[in-house]
């Protein structure tokens, strides 16, 4: 009688069972939507509270900048708004994802639950902001007489991916460290000061001095900046910082999955 050889599959750890694509994208999807549905229920200003601190920004750094120190930047007020609604998801989100495995330890405790679909979640929830900040530019470029393109739509869909990536990567990053190292949240607040001031959220990128200039290409939000600059107000696609943003993007969500990978198991000790 001959043998079966036939390996027989490993069964799963008791408690824990896998998921299928659909059962994650539900999973997301619901997570996604209650958030939503929890910042804007009974919330008659829902909508405006989350456009009105990067407009207030940009009526301060105008005067600041435009008018006390006259800069003379072409269409400020718009190069302005766009820079810092794109800031504002960038930095919104990782403020957000740094405690997101602290702010769930009763979801995190239970060996069933896909860790990863929280910063996912809330990736999407900010993104969906970030649309609905959109409609606010197209108002400001309209009133500044600017031209309309297919670069717009066009550029949404191809740019939108590229700055979801990146946030993506570094949240897994930052969420998995915070949990064995609290300190981080204070140390993202001060990187993310740094880094808006070290992006062209508030000067154009040509002002800045030749041998610094790949000093702010270095921040990975400068391209991604630059090619929405590039969308709204020139209508074009700027391939070159477009394909660097998708670039940090890679990196960024290799470093996040490494570093995420590396602990997850550890997450139900320390919360």
């Amino acid at each position: 009688m001959i043998a079966d050889t036939t390996a027989t599959p490993p069964r799963p750890p008791r408690g824990r069972r896998s998921f299928s694509l659909k059962q994650y994208f539900d999973l997301v999807t619901t997570l996604t939507q209650k958030e939503v549905k929890v910042r804007y229920k009974n919330n008659v200003l829902g909508y405006l509270w989350s456009i009105a601190n990067p407009l207030a920004s940009a009526m301060v750094f105008y005067f600041a900048l435009q008018v006390i120190m006259a800069t003379n930047v072409p269409n400020y007020v718009v190069f302005l708004i766009i820079g810092l609604f794109s800031w504002q998801w960038f930095s919104n989100y990782l403020i957000g994802a740094c405690g997101v495995f602290l702010a769930n330890g009763s979801l995190i405790k239970k060996s069933v639950f896909p860790r990863f679909v929280l910063p996912i979640a809330l990736n999407l929830q900010d993104t969906f902001h970030f649309v609905m900040s959109i409609p606010v530019t197209l108002v400001f470029l309209f009133a500044y007489g600017l031209h309309f393109g297919w670069a717009i739509p066009l550029g949404i869909l191809i740019i939108c991916p590229a700055q979801f990536l990146l946030q993506l990567g570094l949240g897994l990053a930052l969420s998995s460290s915070n949990l064995f190292f609290r300190d981080m949240e204070r140390i993202l607040a001060i990187g993310l000061n740094m880094m808006f001031y070290l992006s062209p959220v508030i000067y154009p990128i040509e002002r800045v001095p030749a041998q610094y200039a790949t000093l702010i290409y270095l921040n990975p939000m400068t391209p991604l900046i630059e090619a929405w600059r590039g969308v709204f107000l020139n209508g074009t696609l700027q391939w070159g910082n477009i394909g660097l943003a998708y670039l940090y993007a890679a990196i960024a969500m290799a470093f996040g999955i490494l570093i995420y990978r590396a602990l997850v198991d550890r997450f139900a000790e320390v919360i």
